[in-house]
């Protein structure tokens, strides 16, 4: 008989070895993740810190910070952030041209804040029109006299090319005293995708 000598198997030490080594890739690669994700939203919320986070065992946590945008025939929908606790809701009546923001008050869970503008006075009106709307953030100088939300709200006319922007003159501190407000929404500025090249002009 051929005696057999008890060497361990190289290829298990391997494997055994290899595991360990791939579960520490992994840790290392989650924290420098982490470490980037947080580097990031620090700076996000530096630049603008209106934006909201949770506390959570001393840690400041992100929350989702989100908008979105939806239209059908008939109507255009979108939400954008109005304070640090609160969202707007804004519908746009294609019909009509009616565009409303709607604001929920969060700790009266109740639409409380509500501004209004017919954007037929910016873009104009024709048979079949239609629109497209979006919100993005803003910094402008605010006060007591002259209150401001966190977004604006932007309206194209897909069939003119012609689009405008509006600001929200929402209180905070009506919202903190759970006071309802209402009011018009303010025309920022307007132009046009499709403006006529003025060819003299460029001479």
């Amino acid at each position: 008989m051929t005696d057999v000598s008890n060497r361990p198997d190289n290829r298990s030490f391997f494997r055994r070895r290899s595991v360990s080594i791939m579960a520490a890739l992994t840790l290392i690669s989650m924290f420098t993740a982490s470490y980037f994700a947080g580097q990031a939203q620090a700076l996000r919320r530096s630049n603008h810190p209106e934006i909201p986070g949770e506390v959570l065992s001393g840690l400041q946590m992100p929350t989702l910070d989100a908008t979105a945008a939806v239209k059908s025939e008939k109507f255009s929908m979108a939400t954008g952030l109005i304070s640090d606790r609160a969202e707007g809701l804004f519908v746009l009546d294609h019909n009509s041209g009616l565009l409303q923001c709607s604001i929920m008050y969060p700790r009266m869970g109740q639409f409380l804040g509500l501004f209004v503008v017919n954007v037929h006075d910016a873009l104009g009106t024709g048979k079949g029109a239609e629109y497209m709307m979006v919100t993005g953030l803003v910094d402008m100088p605010q006060s007591n006299n002259n209150p401001l939300a966190s977004s604006v709200v932007y309206v194209l006319n897909t069939t003119s090319g012609a689009f405008a922007c509006y600001y929200i003159p929402f209180s905070r501190t009506m919202m903190n005293s759970n006071k309802p407000q209402n009011g018009n929404l303010v025309l920022l500025g307007v132009g046009n995708a499709d403006p006529v090249v003025d060819r003299d002009a460029l001479r």
